[in-house]
């Protein structure tokens, strides 16, 4: 494995706010906040979904997303959030499986950054 991402990967991750934290923060706290994000991001991944297939409001979720995963690094993932904040349900039922798959593929990406004072 290579520490140069993928195409696909291109522009998953923020690389300047993700050396931001890395330069912060302490490795237990680092896998904390990954540990985190993973339960939470998955949880308002799921509750977004929900509230569009109900036809509620997702807005406020969708918020929620974008400032989580943008303050972690996981820049995709929070582009799409952002994307979705004022989108109709229907966009959101239609993006389902691009939110899990960008939600793990950002955890995966992540998990490999180490913090400097390891």
């Amino acid at each position: 494995m290579t520490d140069t991402p993928n195409a696909a990967d291109a522009g998953i991750i923020d690389e300047e706010q993700v050396s931001l934290l890395l330069e912060v923060l302490t490795a237990e706290d680092w896998s904390a906040s990954l540990d985190g994000f993973a339960d939470n991001g998955r949880k308002t991944v799921d509750g977004m979904i929900a509230q569009a297939r109900a036809g509620e409001p997702h807005n406020r979720t969708a918020h929620t997303l974008k400032g989580t995963s943008l303050n972690l690094g996981a820049a995709a993932l929070g582009r799409l959030a952002k994307e979705l904040e004022q989108a109709p349900s229907a966009a959101v039922l239609a993006q389902e499986d691009r939110l899990y798959d960008l939600l793990d593929r950002s955890l995966a990406a992540l998990r490999t950054r180490k913090p400097v004072s390891v």
